[in-house]
């Protein structure tokens, strides 16, 4: 058997630009995460640092691609082994264009018994894997909201990138209310370190969005909608309590809330209604619903009431910083409608507890001494 190694070592940048010219997935698979180990003449042995590689290898159908580049740069179609961590050889078939079979071996770390759903089981388990280590990256690198965020999602997905699938984008999968929370500035800093860690798991990731997680309806789908439009779209905390699939974490003494942000400050109100005297105290109202002068139901983070006053505070996150002009107009309503203390505090100001009882306490002050 000719040892033909040295020269295909020369060959493969040529068989690597090939095959970026057919499609930059496969090139990004093949480029950063394989290497080559031996070459005969009729086989070529590659090596690949783990079972992500190979898995996306299947299931992406990158195979037909190589072979096609291997077969402009060495007008030959050898057969392919990958080599993963020392495991016994799996040969699959595969077709190419000219509809011949054409057989690739494999070695890797798995057994014959395996069935075709398994590079699929791996995809998801490597997805969820890389959600996790980019939500740990991003707390470790201080931006405890995109974590906290992160932490909420329940799922990924890939979708294509375009049309012609060269890249796939992630899709994180999240509650409904928690949508609007995935700004474009929550996402442009999530989506650097999650394509990072993609990479390190010979995954190619072009983009990263959130989409609402798709409610689990039955049969009878048509009669309970039909009961809940009846009864209007009202989101106050009965619903809320009743509603299925809370974040864990955002449900608290009954109350539920939509940001752990929002369960922080419910702490920091807590422990300034503790420290208050039993006939000078405050009463804490999360989330209720109200409807203003203007017809509008409207649901506030919270409603304070202290010495005879109400007053409201809203939690803000990034989403609300181009929304000044809106936030001015809807506080000037609540203020028409009777409530005459509106404080805003920035999800970043939540981080410590020292400073948001500090926020809290001027809060209260102000709203004692209104007049």
């Amino acid at each position: 058997m000719a040892d033909m190694t040295a020269g295909m070592h020369e060959f493969w940048p040529h068989v690597l630009e090939a095959v970026k010219n057919r499609r930059r997935f496969t090139w990004v698979l093949l480029e950063q995460h394989t290497e080559v180990l031996f070459y005969d003449g009729t086989t070529l042995t590659l090596s690949a640092p783990n079972q992500g590689i190979y898995d996306n290898l299947v299931s992406s159908g990158s195979y037909d691609v190589l072979d096609e580049a291997l077969d402009q740069v060495l007008h030959t179609r050898p057969g392919v082994e990958l080599v993963v961590e020392g495991g016994t050889p799996l040969v699959l078939p595969r077709s190419t264009p000219e509809g011949t079979a054409t057989e690739v071996r494999v070695s890797v770390a798995v057994t014959t018994s395996e069935t075709s759903s398994e590079p699929t089981e791996a995809a998801t388990y490597a997805l969820r894997r890389v959600l996790a280590q980019t939500a740990f990256l991003m707390h470790e690198q201080g931006n405890s909201q995109a974590a906290a965020l992160l932490a909420d999602v329940e799922d990924v997905e890939l979708v294509p990138g375009n049309r012609f699938g060269d890249w796939q984008d992630a899709v994180l999968i999240v509650p409904p209310y928690l949508v609007p929370r995935f700004t474009e500035t929550v996402t442009a800093a999530v989506q650097p370190v999650f394509k990072h860690v993609a990479g390190r798991h010979g995954l190619e990731i072009g983009g990263v969005t959130a989409a609402p997680a798709l409610p689990d309806i039955g049969d009878d789908w048509r009669r309970i909608l039909q009961e809940r439009l009846a009864k209007g779209g009202a989101s106050n905390q009965a619903s809320r309590t009743r509603a299925k699939g809370v974040a864990p974490g955002l449900s608290k003494e009954g109350f539920v809330f939509d940001s752990r942000e929002e369960v922080l400050v419910y702490e920091a109100l807590k422990r300034a209604q503790a420290a208050l005297p039993e006939e000078s105290t405050i009463s804490i109202f999360p989330l209720p619903m109200g409807r203003v002068g203007i017809g509008n139901a409207w649901t506030p983070d919270f409603l304070v009431t202290a010495a005879g006053r109400v007053g409201i505070i809203e939690v803000d996150g990034p989403h609300h910083y181009k929304r000044f002009g809106a936030d001015t107009t809807r506080d000037r309503h609540w203020r028409n409608s009777g409530i005459v203390h509106i404080e805003r505090i920035l999800v970043e100001e939540t981080s410590a507890d020292a400073d948001l009882d500090a926020l809290v306490r001027q809060f209260l002050i102000r709203l004692r001494e209104y007049r």
